[in-house]
């Protein structure tokens, strides 16, 4: 369970960032002046860093690592909450997704013991 809980939040992680430089790249195309594209680009860009660096944390058996890992899961589950009480299908099936991805980290951090 360990790799899958690991293999997940790479991927939350990833997504983050593929999400921070897909806005990034959208600003600059539409020349946007509203707030600072770049900050939040980073800001974003630190956040999945981190999400990566406690999985790895996680994946090697750290005991630093567990608390961080749930606080993570369940703010994206807020997050998938919030994006399947949206309009769309589109934002309803990423919520079901990112839902899903949850639920497994979080069986996976408890069904995983703390020491290999």
């Amino acid at each position: 369970m360990r790799k899958i809980s690991y293999g997940i939040a790479v991927a939350q992680g990833l997504a983050l960032a593929i999400y921070a430089v897909s806005l990034l790249i959208t600003a600059i195309r539409i020349d946007s002046k509203v707030g600072s594209p770049i900050s939040e680009t980073i800001i974003y860009l630190i956040f999945a860093a981190l999400i990566i660096l406690v999985a790895r944390g996680f994946n090697k058996s750290q005991s630093w690592a567990r608390t961080p890992y749930l606080v993570i899961q369940l703010f994206l589950g807020i997050v998938a909450y919030t994006l399947f009480v949206g309009s769309g299908l589109s934002y309803k099936l990423s919520g079901v997704i990112l839902g899903g991805t949850v639920v497994i980290g979080i069986i996976g951090l408890f069904k995983t013991p703390l020491e290999s």
